[in-house]
């Protein structure tokens, strides 16, 4: 079920500080904030919650934890389906309205952006429609709309933190936030509306209507993140085999072509993760450096791939990623490191498969990594 966000407030989501008074905003809403944003309304509107109630989950000692109670005033609640399906719904990330991701090997002319895009896995890593068609390009990154690159509308606030004893500003805590405010602009170049679209499975329409505001991300208690949720109808996504099957031989076709590969035998194939991956390497002992081989191993052994496959090329941005679990009883509410493959990067693979027997594996599974159910 394709939902939308209509925002009607500035959000903050997933800021990383780079100094200590200034923190921006991420141009997406990941799966895990649209989560937590549904918890916390539940949660405040449930008549049974206790925010000191411990429960044990999966082994875990869990606080603020949405779970069905079944009590006497469960069975006239508004939100009981939605507490009851809770933790079997799945949420994709949220993008601007009618905005994809860029994949990494995509590059732009560096004189002129309007040259459009190049894609270095199948062309010349130069622009043609410069003059001499050898225009210098560069890797791009981001959001595409329209077919140009595209970006949200940010907008600064600045704010202070308050003495709680004298009820006046906090010495030392003025700081600013970069905040989402729109994803368009009207034809006079005013702001015209904030919608981000993503997915929700394992709900009902009439669940998520039961909601009249959702607050999202940093800062709600202040204003930030008010929205609301508009659900929308889609037909049945039937994947047509054949067609997929028909542009996978293509890019083989180019793909060889560009890098001179005459072997018939092997095909080559291309993925672009749509959101970001949280993928386990675990722990790889070398006594030096790791060998290409042994690399393109590690990245096969990650994603999880039960297929005979290889790994040919790896397009990604990664890094270590260590977030907070607030549900956590005791101090130390931090969450165990783990390595995050940005959302655009592209792995190249190479078989000896059918490609129809490489889209009936690639449709059997959600994702790669953990945490799939939230994007």
């Amino acid at each position: 079920m394709k939902v939308r966000l209509k925002f009607i407030s500035p959000f903050v989501v997933g800021g990383i500080k780079r100094v200590s008074n200034y923190i921006e905003s991420l141009d997406y809403i990941p799966g895990n904030v649209v989560r937590a944003a549904l918890a916390r309304y539940i949660l405040n509107n449930c008549p049974y919650y206790d925010p000191d109630e411990v429960v044990m989950v999966n082994g875990t000692y869990r606080t603020n934890w949405v779970y069905f109670k079944d009590n006497p005033k469960c069975s006239d609640c508004r939100l009981k389906m939605l507490c009851q399906k809770f933790s079997d719904i799945r949420i994709s990330f949220f993008y601007p309205k009618d905005a994809v991701v860029i994949p990494s090997t995509w590059m732009v002319c560096k004189a002129n952006p309007q040259h459009g895009f190049v894609d270095c896995l199948t062309q010349e890593s130069r622009c043609t429609r410069c003059e001499g068609g050898r225009g210098r390009v560069e890797f791009v990154s981001g959001l595409l709309k329209d077919g140009i690159k595209y970006s949200v509308v940010k907008s600064f606030v600045t704010r202070t933190a308050i003495n709680r004893y004298t009820g006046t500003a906090k010495d030392g805590s003025l700081y600013s936030l970069l905040a989402v405010s729109a994803t368009s602009k009207d034809q006079n170049g005013r702001y015209e509306e904030n919608v981000f679209e993503g997915h929700m499975w394992g709900v009902a329409p009439q669940d998520l209507k039961a909601i009249d505001e959702l607050r999202i991300g940093k800062y709600t208690s202040v204003g930030f993140g008010r929205c609301s949720i508009i659900t929308e109808d889609e037909r049945a996504d039937i994947c047509d085999v054949h067609k997929i099957v028909e542009l996978l031989e293509d890019f083989n076709a180019k793909y060889k072509t560009h890098n001179k590969i005459k072997e018939e035998t092997t095909r080559y194939f291309a993925i672009k993760f749509t959101s970001d991956a949280k993928l386990n390497f675990g722990h790889i002992d070398l006594d030096g450096y790791m060998t290409t081989a042994q690399y393109k191993e590690a990245w096969l052994k990650a994603l999880g791939i039960d297929l005979d496959i290889q790994v040919e090329k790896v397009y990604a941005e990664v890094f270590n990623f260590r977030g907070y679990d607030t549900s956590k009883v005791g101090e130390d509410k931090r969450e165990s490191a783990v390595h995050m493959v940005e959302k655009g990067s592209v792995i190249v693979f190479k078989t000896s498969l059918g490609f129809d027997r490489v889209v009936e594996y690639f449709k059997s599974i959600e994702g790669f990594g953990e945490d799939t159910q939230d994007g």
